[in-house]
């Protein structure tokens, strides 16, 4: 299990933020600072989010339908 969250502190704070009480998060502020949680090797919201990141639709829209679609025979990989 990981947890990711957001310490709203500035970098200058560095140094003491094992020290001082005001840069450890709070239970009750926890869940608003929750960024994404990982689990079994996966990471909830970021997997969800860089779904198909990369894939710009708008470039594809010319090509004719056929081109448009990718099939298993057309992915070429070293064995």
């Amino acid at each position: 299990l990981a947890v990711v969250y957001e310490t709203p502190h500035p970098a200058q704070a560095a140094l003491y933020r094992t020290r001082c009480p005001f840069l450890r998060p709070r239970w009750r502020e926890l869940p608003s600072r929750v960024l994404d949680v990982g689990f079994g090797g996966r990471w909830w919201v970021l997997g969800s989010r860089l779904q198909d990141c990369d894939i710009n639709e708008e470039e594809f829209e010319g090509l004719p339908e056929r081109l448009r679609r990718l099939e298993p025979h057309h992915l070429r990989s070293h064995r």
